[in-house]
C-alpha cells in the first residue's frame, strides 16, 4: 500500500546518498588524496589548462615528484596549481620551485613538502568548473531540496487507481 511504497522509496534514497557517499570516499581512497578533484582558477597555467578546467589529482609522495610535474599545493589564499619548475632540499625537507605555464616568474615563495595535495594527472571535464564553484556554497541546500523532493515525491498519492501494481491483476506485462 502507500505505507510500503514509502519505506521502499525512503529506502532507495538511502542506497542512493549512500552510493554518492562511497563514491566520495572512494575516489579519495583510490586517488591516495583528500582532494581528487581540483578546479583551475585563472589563467596562470594556460594553454596547458584554462579556467574552470576540472582536474584529476593523485596523491603522490613528495620524493616522487620532478621537475615538470604540475601540481596542487596549498597556498594561504587557497588552491594553486602550477608546474614544478625546481627541486631543492632544506634540512631534510623538500621545497619546489613553481610556475604557471602563462605566468612570466617563479611562484615568490618554494612550497614545502608538506603543502603539497598531489600530483595533477588531467583534465576531466574541460571548463566546466565555473558551474562546479558556483554551487559548492550551495551544496547543503541543494542536497537539502533534493531530499524533501525525493520524499514528497514518495509520499504523493498517485493518479493512479489504488490497486495499480498490486495483485497484478488489469495488468498488461512486457508479453501483452
Amino acid at each position: 500500500m502507500v505505507k510500503s511504497k514509502v519505506y521502499r522509496e525512503l529506502a532507495m534514497l538511502a542506497l542512493i546518498v549512500a552510493v554518492v557517499f562511497a563514491f566520495s570516499e572512494g575516489i579519495k581512497v583510490a586517488a591516495g588524496t583528500s582532494t581528487p578533484i581540483s578546479v583551475v582558477d585563472g589563467r596562470s597555467m594556460e594553454p596547458t589548462f584554462y579556467d574552470g578546467d576540472i582536474v584529476l589529482v593523485v596523491g603522490v609522495k613528495p620524493s616522487e615528484l620532478k621537475v615538470g610535474d604540475v601540481i596542487v599545493y596549498r597556498a594561504s589564499n587557497g588552491l594553486i596549481i602550477h608546474r614544478i619548475i625546481g627541486v631543492a632540499v632544506e634540512g631534510g625537507r623538500l621545497f619546489f620551485t613553481t610556475k604557471g605555464d602563462n605566468n612570466p616568474v617563479p611562484d615568490p615563495m618554494p612550497v614545502p613538502e608538506d603543502r603539497v595535495v598531489g600530483r595533477v594527472v588531467g583534465v576531466i571535464l574541460p571548463r566546466a568548473g565555473g558551474l562546479l564553484d558556483a554551487l559548492i556554497p550551495y551544496k547543503y541546500a541543494i542536497i537539502g531540496v533534493l531530499l524533501a523532493l525525493l520524499v514528497a515525491v514518495a509520499l504523493w498519492p498517485s493518479k493512479k487507481g489504488r490497486n495499480d501494481g498490486e495483485g497484478g491483476e488489469g495488468q498488461a506485462g512486457p508479453e501483452g
